[in-house]
């Protein structure tokens, strides 16, 4: 896969596997009632594209596609081209090379996963977080640290969901 994808490099990744792809059409086509995982191993692919943003899963289990994903990734996370650019040289196939030194790439790059990421307004528990984290860099726990570190993702007092910042 090249790194030319941009955004869409975790949604053509996800689906990359024959057997995701049928399991996300079969997501697509359950439509807003969703897909009742058939057993462990269903609910471990849902699992993958939901870190991918493909699908939501409710708390019994059941998936409901996303279906503004691809509509979402046609979207520039900031309006700065400069900015699109500095990230863009610290990303390969979707995924973080290298975590910035520099303040400023750091919090462009920090940005722009926040933006891709996750929905302003919306609450993530932990597990979810790092499912969505877990897509860009293998150390999902320092990623998500230097997102809250930054003000870019708040936690709640008792640390059991975040949130993106207003």
């Amino acid at each position: 896969m090249s790194s030319s994808l941009g955004p869409f490099g975790p949604l053509a990744a996800a689906l990359a596997d024959p057997v995701r792809l049928e399991l996300y059409a079969r997501t697509v086509v359950a439509g807003p009632a969703g897909l009742v995982p058939a057993g462990a191993a269903e609910r471990k692919v849902l699992a993958r594209l939901a870190q991918a943003g493909l699908v939501r899963l409710a708390e019994d289990g059941t998936a409901t596609a996303v279906v503004t994903a691809f509509a979402d990734a046609l979207r520039p996370a900031r309006p700065a081209a400069e900015a699109q650019d500095e990230v863009a040289g610290l990303l390969q196939d979707g995924r973080i090379t290298a975590i910035p030194v520099r303040p400023a790439k750091r919090r462009a790059l920090l940005e722009y996963v926040t933006a891709r990421a996750f929905r302003p307004g919306e609450h993530y528990a932990e597990p979810e977080v790092n499912m969505a984290l877990r897509q860009y860099w293998d150390d999902y726990p320092a990623l998500r640290r230097y997102l809250v570190e930054s003000g870019l993702l708040t936690r709640s007092a008792d640390g059991s969901s975040y949130r993106v910042a207003a």
